[in-house]
């Protein structure tokens, strides 16, 4: 006998996504997707490289794509990015869950973030800071963190605005940041 909280909870959720995109309002804590109308931004906001597109390549049970020519990859969201119960953002990939992050087009210093590398969540091994949101702000590779989604840089208690860099709202991790 299948549990009546299981049940209702599915029904919720099949109902909330089946939302029209018009319909969603600041009080779902839901973000738009980070993708295209091509499906061409990872869960962590990361173009993928080329004309590619995410998806199930190679036979994974999750999505994904290259987000450039030296194989590196990155997950990508089949379902909303949002926070879903949880404290921080994420959305499905396939059969397993993601960190995703939104949209964002400038780091705490207030300097643009490459249009091929926007503010998010993005996987990279090479760097340690996958757990913050960050961006690359030019070709040489400069980056530096972002604003979290929920945490926009404004004055709060003290006359300096700052916000809160990592992925999870309970993440006490706050910079000084550039409005």
């Amino acid at each position: 006998m299948m549990n009546i909280s299981i049940v209702l909870s599915v029904l919720l959720v099949a109902i909330h996504c089946a939302k029209p995109e018009d319909q969603i309002n600041k009080t779902d804590n839901i973000y738009p997707l980070p993708l295209t109308k091509s499906n061409q931004f990872t869960a962590g906001n990361t173009k993928c490289r080329g004309n590619e597109d995410c998806g199930y390549h190679k036979g994974t049970k999750y999505s994904w794509c290259y987000t450039d020519y030296s194989d590196n990859w990155d997950y990508c969201c089949t379902t909303r990015c949002g926070y879903d119960g949880e404290e921080y953002l994420w959305c499905q990939s396939g059969d397993q869950w993601q960190y995703c992050g939104n949209n964002r087009t400038t780091d705490v210093q207030g300097r643009s973030c490459l249009k091929t590398y926007p503010c998010g969540v993005h996987k990279n091994e090479l760097r340690s800071i996958d757990r913050y949101y960050w961006c690359y702000v030019d070709l040489n590779g400069t980056f530096d963190v972002c604003c979290a989604p929920h945490s926009p840089c404004l004055k709060r208690v003290s006359r300096t605005p700052w916000c809160y860099v990592g992925v999870s709202k309970l993440n006490k991790a706050w910079v000084r940041c550039k409005p």
